[in-house]
């Protein structure tokens, strides 16, 4: 099998890395744009997350910064990936697999304004690694969801060589359309009380109660609610919070990312705007909200929280705890989120595990 690359790593895994020397069936390249770019970081958690899953698929994800060795430690000694982390200070995978950049030759010289993100699924099952799934972006938000590169290894997994190697390789049909806030319920979208129809409702007739009916009807479209992806499904309010009786919490949208800004830059997080902006129209942007002044704010991506913050006149009346117990609630799911020293007790309080990573701190909460 042709090697692929040699290349220093300064994660888990032999050093240097010549990927085909792993046992694994599939290989998930993240090709970053560089050091300081703040989606790659994010994505990089997110996949820490998940890691366990591309393991249970035969997947080994590696990490690829076009950076020298010393500067891909730094990166490593941050967030303590458990996968490869590759220096490529020439950009050979870069290049290799065709990472898009703009503007043309100024662009290649300068990663920081020119290098677009790209993900490569291979696998590794044959004679020479074959590309079987590519998202390569066109902004440095352009990135493939979780969800989807499961699904890309699911797919590869039943295909055979013959399969795959064709001129023109089409990826897995995978919708990658995010919801609109303003479509409406699924029109496929199958429920319990569809895949298993009882005698009674089949038999229903016109002599059916109406009152039955109606209940019928409200259970329906609140199963529809419950099920609908999150820009349409209400933001539920946990039971167990105590919120301040003017205060409420709901979905941020588009028209919301300024005034979310101000806040969360109020308490001087490192949270992006592009990351704010992108996670508006996906229905996670949190907000706490007081007649129509916003006094919170929680970005969540992928089941980690990317920050927290309240306006420090309204701080100490558990608004930040109830956006927390709400983002929890609505991922139904373990949720992630990497904090600094100082705030490490709250997140304690509210049941995360918190370990230290370097400079910071990163807490986990299980269902």
């Amino acid at each position: 099998m042709d090697s692929g690359f040699v290349l220093p790593n300064v994660g888990p895994g032999p050093d240097p890395l010549s990927l085909w020397e792993y046992d694994a069936d599939f290989a998930v390249l993240l090709l970053h744009r560089d050091f300081y770019c703040s989606e790659c970081r994010q994505q990089v958690r997110r996949m820490k997350k998940r890691y366990d899953e591309f393991e249970a698929r035969d997947a080994e994800v590696v990490s690829v910064l076009p950076e020298d060795r010393e500067t891909a430690a730094e990166w490593q000694k941050q967030y303590h990936l458990p996968f490869p982390v590759v220096a490529d200070p020439d950009t050979e995978l870069g290049e290799r697999y065709d990472q898009p950049t703009r503007f043309g030759l100024l662009g290649k010289l300068h990663d920081v304004i020119g290098r677009m993100p790209a993900v490569i699924l291979l696998d590794l099952r044959f004679s020479e690694p074959i590309e079987t799934y590519a998202h390569r972006g066109d902004s440095r938000t352009d990135r493939p969801r979780i969800d989807e590169l499961l699904d890309a290894i699911e797919h590869a997994a039943t295909l055979d060589a013959e399969d795959q190697e064709v001129d023109d390789p089409e990826p897995a049909k995978i919708d990658r359309v995010p919801p609109r806030a303003d479509e409406g319920p699924l029109d496929d979208r199958t429920g319990p009380a569809d895949s298993e129809p009882n005698s009674t409702a089949a038999a229903s007739t016109t002599d059916d109660d109406p009152e039955d009916e109606s209940v019928r009807n409200e259970s329906a479209e609140l199963l529809d609610r419950e099920h609908a992806p999150k820009p349409q499904r209400p933001l539920a309010t946990p039971e167990s919070v105590d919120l301040p009786e003017d205060v409420e919490l709901r979905r941020g949208t588009n028209d919301d990312v300024v005034a979310a800004m101000r806040v969360l830059q109020g308490a001087l997080l490192d949270v992006d705007g592009s990351t704010v902006r992108d996670a508006a129209p996906d229905g996670e942007l949190l907000l706490a909200e007081t007649g129509d002044w916003i006094v919170g704010a929680l970005v969540v991506r992928d089941g980690h929280i990317e920050g927290v913050a309240v306006r420090r006149e309204r701080r100490g009346e558990g608004i930040g705890s109830a956006l927390v117990e709400a983002a929890v609630a609505d991922e139904n799911g373990t949720v992630t989120a990497d904090f600094r020293a100082g705030v490490r007790q709250f997140w304690k309080e509210l049941g995360f595990e918190v370990e230290q990573e370097g400079s910071r701190f990163w807490g986990v909460r299980h269902p």
